[in-house]
C-alpha cells in the first residue's frame, strides 16, 4: 500500500492538512488498540481518557467527565456504557447527593487502570522519541496551530489575501 494518497501530492495539498492529520490520528489509534490488547487491557483506546479520569479522581459523574474532556455528553455516555459493559466501571448513587450518579472503577477496572498507567508511561516515552526522530513536538505544534486558527480563522485568512 503506498504511503501517500492523491491529496498528499496534489498541488493544493496544504488545503487538505485535516485529511492527513485524520489519517495520523487513525494510525495512532489503531496502534494504540494493538498496544492495549498486547498489555491485556480490555477496553478500547477511545475510552482510555475516561478510565484515567475515574482512576485518578474517583467518584466522578459522566457530566464531569464530558466537561473535563471537552467532549459531547452523549459521546461520553456511550463510552461509559461500554466501560460498564466490559466490567471496568460501576455507576453508583453519589453518597452526597442521591439524585446524582457517579462512576467508580470495579476491582477489574482498577487492575486494568494500573496496567494502563504502566503502558501509558511507556507510550509517553515512545512518543517523545518519535517527536525527537521527526524533529517536531507534535502536541506543541498542534496547540500552536489551534491557537493561531482561533486567533485568526481560515475564513479571515482568506479575506486578508
Amino acid at each position: 500500500m503506498p504511503n501517500k494518497n492523491y491529496l498528499d501530492t496534489h498541488p493544493l495539498k496544504n488545503a487538505f492538512v485535516a485529511n492527513r492529520l485524520d489519517r495520523l490520528a487513525d494510525l495512532i489509534g489503531e496502534q494504540g488498540e494493538l498496544m492495549l490488547q498486547d498489555a491485556g487491557i480490555e477496553f478500547p483506546s477511545r475510552a482510555v481518557s475516561i478510565v484515567m479520569l475515574v482512576g485518578e479522581r474517583g467518584g466522578i459523574s459522566t457530566a464531569d467527565i464530558a466537561d473535563a474532556l471537552r467532549q459531547p455528553h452523549q459521546l461520553v455516555t456511550q463510552r461509559v456504557t461500554l466501560l460498564i459493559e466490559t466490567g471496568a466501571l460501576d455507576r453508583i448513587a453519589d453518597p452526597k447527593d442521591g439524585r446524582r450518579k457517579i462512576l467508580m472503577l470495579t476491582d477489574k477496572g482498577a487492575k486494568q487502570y494500573n496496567q494502563l498507567m504502566i503502558q501509558l508511561k511507556k507510550v509517553d516515552q515512545a512518543m517523545a522519541a518519535l517527536f525527537q526522530e521527526i524533529g517536531y513536538d507534535l502536541p506543541r505544534v498542534a496547540t500552536l496551530a489551534i491557537e493561531a486558527l482561533k486567533r485568526n480563522p481560515i475564513l479571515e485568512r482568506l479575506k486578508a489575501q
